[in-house]
């Protein structure tokens, strides 16, 4: 199993290619493409009324001296550090929506994961996850630009999360 900073590694280069500066058509920010309810969750950007609108309306915090989307763009630094962060809380996401006890069972033809289970919430939130298992994986769940979120669960399944259950043994 890869380390948890090999897995932030390979979530940059599958949400821009590893590019910092990267902004996407939706609004997404840098190498991890964090939105505004990401960004809002992180502390970085202040809520507006609507955190799904990517338009960061409400101003950034200076979290990490980041006082602009263009500031956090520049800053590789604060997006790493926001990315640690980031999965984490979506762990936290995962316990309070009663979905960490899915952690290494197989739902559909996928087993479920740790890191397979944080990454398919990055790519759609904690709802879609919680869709997904409740439909045992049958459910078409895809990003606006149709990436499934299976992709994400398999193609980031095999590396540790150090703050999530390890496999259990046999």
């Amino acid at each position: 199993m890869g380390t948890l900073g090999a897995f932030l590694i390979a979530l940059q280069l599958m949400e821009s290619d590893g590019n910092y500066q990267s902004v996407n058509t939706l609004n997404y920010l840098g190498a991890y493409q964090f939105g505004e309810a990401a960004l809002t969750d992180l502390g970085f950007v202040k809520f507006d009324g609507n955190a799904l609108d990517n338009n960061y309306s409400g101003g950034w915090t200076g979290k990490y001296g980041v006082n602009s989307a263009a500031a956090f763009l520049r800053n590789e630094q604060a997006q790493d550090r926001a990315a640690h962060e980031w999965v984490e809380l979506l762990w936290s996401y995962a316990e309070m929506h009663d979905l960490d006890g899915y952690a290494w069972q197989k739902v559909g033809h996928v087993e479920l994961t740790p890191a397979g289970m944080v990454a398919a919430m990055h790519l759609l939130g904690p709802g879609a996850l919680s869709e997904f298992i409740a439909s045992n994986g049958q459910a078409d769940l895809r990003d606006p630009y149709g990436t499934p979120i299976t992709r994400y669960i398999e193609s980031l399944s095999n590396f540790e999360m150090p703050f999530a259950p390890g496999r259990p043994r046999a």
